[in-house]
């Protein structure tokens, strides 16, 4: 996982130039100007949802990961608590999608730590990250108006 937010410098970070090209497109995108839905950057390598999401206590999110792509969620407008932990394989699938490229989780899971997304942060999640995105700031559900930018990892190997 990565966390990070557009204003501050990220070159020389080491970061990929396929994880740069995603937040230089972020940083420079006007997002309020586009419809929600999907964006393609570089087809089915490189594509976005924009969403407007109401966030929801944590009890009532689960935890997902995905294998084929990683995620970078990016906050636009609002802010929301974004759980991460570690997939150490202890954890138990409770639902499968692969045709999503998306796996559920328990919502109880081990050592989960949380991060607070407020406009131009991003957070970088890896398929050996699970995560838990959406979830209200003092469990007070808000609107968020987020994009997630999904990257094929072969694009990384």
């Amino acid at each position: 996982m990565i966390f990070g937010n557009v204003n501050v410098n990220y070159n020389g970070l080491g970061y990929s130039p396929v994880l740069v090209r995603v937040l230089d497109w972020l940083k420079s995108t006007d997002f309020k100007q586009l419809p929600l839905g999907r964006h393609d950057i570089d087809g089915d390598n490189i594509f976005a949802m924009l969403q407007e999401v109401t966030t929801k206590k944590i009890a009532d999110t689960r935890p997902e990961s995905h294998k084929d792509y990683l995620d970078v969620q990016f906050v636009i407008d609002g802010q929301e608590k974004m759980g991460f932990l570690p997939d150490y394989g202890i954890e138990k699938v409770t639902e499968a999608h692969p045709d999503r490229d998306l796996c559920f989780y328990a919502s109880e899971v081990t050592d989960e730590g949380f991060v607070l997304a407020t406009p131009g942060t991003y957070v970088i999640f890896y398929p050996e990250d699970i995560h838990r995105p959406c979830c209200a700031v003092n469990d007070e559900p808000a609107k968020v108006l987020k994009i997630v930018v999904k990257v094929a990892m072969k694009l990384l190997a």
